[in-house]
């Protein structure tokens, strides 16, 4: 675990560098170290077997989820739509995973509108967001029938984005489905569980 946790930690160093080509936008916000091993435990601990990553980016948070999965036996659905991040996101995974991740991961280049209503009747038991931030309480309440009970939801950049995720933050801590706290990290991470 700790080698994968090396190999995240030299690529997440060259994210600067991927901002600066200017082939990914303005939006590169990974998660930070301590986000990430926290989901790793959280999928392992709780051995966790379905989730959806909604905004993979480049595959930093993607990387702590497949090893987290590969150790449950579980299974990651990785949402981006931004093409030359999937690109990247793919490059990322076969060099911390090799060819191994494909076992622990389907990537989906789409959004997150075209993917949910497709049908099937999967549940999750983990949902890591990473999008647009005034799209995570949205994207909760369309997700939330194909929810497990019990389903862990993290939220990432609830203090680096305080005001664009309000809305979310007042709706996870003011509905009694919802156990939620905020996890210190760097940027902020909000961890629910659906009761």
């Amino acid at each position: 675990m700790n080698q994968v946790f090396q190999k995240i930690n030299v690529l997440y160093k060259k994210s600067d560098q991927l901002l600066a080509s200017g082939h990914f936008g303005e939006g590169l916000w990974p998660v930070d170290m301590e986000s990430g091993q926290m989901m790793n435990w959280l999928i392992r601990f709780f051995s966790l077997k379905r989730g959806v990553e909604v905004g993979a980016g480049v595959g930093y948070s993607t990387g702590f989820l497949v090893s987290g999965f590969l150790v449950t036996g579980g299974k990651l659905v990785s949402l981006e739509y931004f093409l030359p991040k999937v690109e990247q996101l793919e490059m990322h995974l076969k060099a911390l995973f090799g060819t191994e991740y494909g076992q622990s991961v389907q990537i989906v280049p789409s959004s997150f509108e075209r993917w949910i209503v497709q049908p099937g009747a999967e549940k999750y038991d983990f949902v890591f967001f990473d999008q647009r931030k005034g799209d995570y309480l949205p994207h909760l309440k369309m997700l939330m029938p194909k929810l497990k009970k019990g389903a862990f939801i993290c939220a990432d950049n609830v203090l680096s984005h305080r005001d664009e995720c309000q809305d979310y933050l007042n709706f996870v801590r003011g509905d009694k489905r919802f156990e939620s706290v905020r996890f210190e990290s760097e940027q902020g991470m909000e961890l629910s569980r659906l009761r």
